[in-house]
């Protein structure tokens, strides 16, 4: 989106790009809805170990909840490890990237993090994520 609008140099341009940024979160909003990832790394969040996993004992962020799914597993891990993980629908609502199937991925979860990202850049564009995705204003009303 970025590359996008620095490609725009004059207001003819910038229109054009306006529309190829709404087909850009139109795209990635469908690809969502229609489970259409190619590799659930696409939609993977990476977070290193800051500590060993043992010492997560007042709270356990969501990275190190993946990481015990994995040495529950027997991988070994240890503080400064890259764990990679995807948001799925059940408890814990994490998953490690490399035991996670299309079916447990919560789509909703990545649709709000789509939403919250491109929210204010579409606001300032006068675009509104609503209506690229295409919900009618009762729709949004209902939700």
């Amino acid at each position: 989106m970025k590359e996008r609008l620095a490609q725009a140099k004059n207001p003819a341009e910038f229109e054009k790009a306006k529309k190829d940024i709404a087909e850009i979160v139109r795209e990635r909003y469908t690809k969502l809805k229609r489970r259409e990832w190619e590799s659930a790394s696409e939609l993977a969040f990476n977070i290193v170990l800051g500590e060993e996993i043992e010492r997560y004992t007042k709270t356990t962020p969501q990275h190190v909840k993946a990481a015990k799914i994995l040495k529950a597993r027997g991988v070994d891990l240890r503080a400064g490890d890259l764990i990679s993980f995807v948001k799925i629908i059940r408890e814990p609502h994490v998953k490690p990237v490399e035991l996670v199937s299309k079916s447990e991925v919560d789509v909703d979860k990545y649709v709000a993090y789509l939403h919250a990202t491109f929210d204010q850049v579409l606001d300032a564009l006068g675009l509104s994520f609503e209506e690229i995705i295409g919900l009618t204003k009762l729709e949004r009303f209902l939700a």
